[in-house]
């Protein structure tokens, strides 16, 4: 774990020495707190879950942003073949980047708490729904970020990890469209399964069923095992 910590912290300290983090930011919580606003200002309702369904969109374009140079670009720098060299293992190097876009995600999250507070303190909001929400959002970002992840651990190019991981989830979220409409069966259910939205939607109803918990856990855990074996294989093929 002592690997995994000091792995971490130097990927954090890339992605707040980076502009673009701090661009992505400052788009995040501005669109953020124009949808929130705006959304309690047309309803005037205590209700947040029009900024989780806008947070689901944005998360879907700007977490391929906050992936695509994890490994991409020490590809093509040449500073992943020390790395890789060092005394640390492949599943270390990958989880300590995984976590740093994790921390940073919950980073951009945290501020958005102060529309909760402003619900709680001029209305009466559904606090299970506000957590539910809120829990749905983090797994859901921690999914796009897991899938990103393995892309950047495909190719050289940053703008390429950033474009299949946008097609990756794409492909997911229009998953459905191809099931005919009204069309029942394993094949049509497990089509509908793999597609995350129906998932997330759970949560903004301020359900937490453990199901939708796993899709996401489950999800993560692969994403994260693929990019450990991608990268032990060039690990391998370096050392041959």
């Amino acid at each position: 774990m002592r690997n995994v910590a000091a792995l971490t912290k130097r990927e954090l300290l890339a992605y707040f020495l980076s502009p673009m983090a701090y661009v992505v930011l400052t788009v995040f919580l501005a669109l953020s707190g124009y949808v929130f606003f705006s959304a309690v200002s047309n309803t005037q309702e205590a209700t947040l879950v029009p900024l989780f369904e806008f947070l689901f969109l944005l998360l879907l374009l700007i977490s391929p942003m906050l992936t695509m140079r994890l490994f991409a670009d020490e590809f093509q720098s040449g500073t992943i073949e020390p790395l890789l060299t060092a005394p640390v293992t492949a599943a270390e190097v990958v989880l300590s980047k995984y976590l740093a876009s994790l921390f940073f995600l919950l980073a951009m999250l945290v501020p958005t708490f102060v529309h909760a507070a402003v619900l709680f303190a001029f209305g009466t909001p559904d606090g299970g729904l506000v957590v539910a929400g809120y829990l749905g959002v983090f797994l859901l970002g921690g999914f796009f970020l897991a899938v990103g992840l393995v892309a950047s651990a495909c190719v050289r190019s940053q703008v390429s990890a950033a474009v299949i991981s946008i097609v990756v989830l794409l492909s997911l979220l229009v998953l459905p469209v191809v099931v005919p409409k009204g069309a029942t069966g394993a094949v049509s259910d497990a089509v509908r399964t793999l597609c995350f939205t129906g998932h997330f939607e759970e949560f903004t109803r301020g359900i937490v069923d453990t199901r939708d918990v796993a899709y996401f856990l489950l999800g993560t855990a692969f994403c994260v095992f693929l990019t450990c074996v991608l990268v032990a294989v060039r690990r391998w093929k370096g050392a041959v």
